[in-house]
């Protein structure tokens, strides 16, 4: 449908948009104080070039020529992280070197293709149609670059991880007492399927301060789907099956679930709770 897509001016226009919103006063209270996504370079392409922009620029730095077929599903949706091996290949080798925490990366499709593939998908009350749903898919992937830029869903700290390593050593060999413990805090890791729940919620906060009918497209699609799971749930056999609720099945379905209930519940604070490590005293 669109193998042969050339970014217009306007497509080029809108992504600078969106890094104008996520560099937004507003947006502190969510992003903190921006080292992480200062980083994160955005990557789009169409059927000739690979763009890539930096945050504080309304311009792409670079316009790379490729000979890559690009799909329709490469267009249709946005991602942490570069998913097409064929489009990553392309980057500068100082760009694809670099880990995902040293130089974050978001990319997708153009608001052009990626509008007219959405609606292409015949879901009812779909919010992800209009120019202000591009604008807050780009914002969701920020989302899940600071969530990511915390490490949270693995022990990532190899100084920690020795201390932890080195103090359970003495206790199998009688050398701490349990006093020994009294300081002590191990930190639990953080299920991924979190980093969605925080991506939601940067989204329809973003909505709720500059894109209002995103945020009533995204409701009200969200309240027909809630009907849907809980018709499915009433279904179930949960000694045998998965929840409609269960993350790792249905990430988004749950994330919007729990991710609305925090969003309401702790209006001042939710992104620290998404973001703070769990610990057992």
């Amino acid at each position: 449908m669109f193998d042969n897509y050339l970014a217009t001016p306007d497509d080029l226009r809108t992504i600078g948009e969106a890094l104008g919103f996520v560099m937004h006063p507003i947006m502190r209270f969510v992003f903190g104080d921006l080292s992480t996504v200062k980083k994160t370079l955005v990557v789009s392409y169409d059927s000739k070039l690979i763009y890539i922009w930096r945050l504080d620029s309304k311009k792409p730095e670079y316009k790379i020529p490729h000979r890559i077929k690009i799909k329709d599903e490469w267009q249709s949706g946005w991602s942490a992280g570069v998913e097409m091996d064929q489009v990553e290949s392309f980057l500068p080798v100082q760009i694809k070197n670099k880990s995902r925490f040293e130089i974050p990366i978001i990319s997708g499709g153009f608001m052009t293709p990626f509008i007219a593939l959405q609606k292409a998908k015949k879901i009812q009350y779909n919010p992800y149609v209009a120019r202000e749903s591009y604008l807050a898919t780009i914002i969701h992937e920020f989302g899940h670059v600071h969530w990511n830029s915390y490490k949270l869903w693995w022990y990532s700290s190899k100084k920690e991880n020795i201390r932890y390593l080195h103090l359970t050593s003495s206790l199998y060999a009688s050398k701490e007492k349990q006093n020994s413990l009294k300081e002590l805090t191990f930190r639990l890791t953080s299920p991924a399927y979190l980093g969605e729940v925080f991506a939601f919620c940067a989204e329809y906060y973003a909505s709720e301060h500059f894109w209002k009918n995103h945020k009533r497209n995204l409701d009200a699609f969200t309240e027909k789907r809630l009907n849907t799971l809980i018709n499915l749930e009433r279904e179930k056999n949960l000694d045998r099956e998965d929840s409609v609720i269960e993350p790792n099945h249905l990430p988004h379905d749950f994330a919007s679930i729990l991710g609305k209930i925090i969003f309401t519940k702790h209006p001042r604070n939710w992104p620290e709770i998404l973001t703070k490590p769990s610990f057992i005293l």
